[in-house]
């Protein structure tokens, strides 16, 4: 090979070598976004949970339920029963925020103390979750009551028995 086609083949490759690619080095993509804003979910109790007065069994343990549907009291196992004025009742709640979403209640257990002395409530509600009223854009609300039972016996301590109860609900 003649030496001017070399040094023409030798440019050639270190031109090629220092010439920067040809490939694409940056790229562009619009897409679309979005947002929805909805009015934050409320609650607010109409209602309180009470058990009324209870006479306490002779024999063996009973268990006094307030229905979370009905709020009725019944009392299921030895012979304790009703006394006393005191009314019973289930708790009921209302919900407000954004029409058609859906939401869900949570109501642990809780304790009903009188000085040392406590009672542990179980509580079912009327539903898990619920779902708002109208559309989205409009305010919407749903109601839902909280019931429960505790066990009594023949060595629970006569007293007056307090405690509170934590309700909560959530957008889903």
């Amino acid at each position: 090979m003649n030496l001017a086609l070399k040094i023409a083949v030798g440019a050639a490759a270190l031109s090629a070598l220092a010439a920067p690619a040809l490939a694409q080095n940056s790229a562009l993509s619009t897409t679309t976004s979005s947002a929805t804003v909805i009015q934050p979910i409320t609650i607010a109790n109409n209602t309180l949970l009470a058990f009324g007065t209870v006479i306490k069994p002779t024999d063996t343990t009973t268990t006094v339920t307030i229905d979370p549907t009905s709020g009725a009291r019944t009392f299921t196992g030895g012979n304790a029963t009703a006394g006393g004025s005191a009314a019973s009742g289930r708790a009921t709640y209302t919900v407000g925020g954004e029409g058609g979403q859906t939401f869900s209640i949570s109501a642990p257990s809780f304790n009903l103390t009188s000085g040392s002395n406590t009672l542990v409530v179980t509580t079912t509600t009327t539903a898990a979750t619920g779902t708002l009223t109208g559309a989205i854009g409009s305010t919407g609300s749903a109601t839902f009551g909280v019931g429960g039972s505790f066990p009594v016996t023949t060595t629970t301590t006569s007293a007056a028995y307090t405690g509170n109860l934590a309700v909560t609900v959530a957008y889903n």
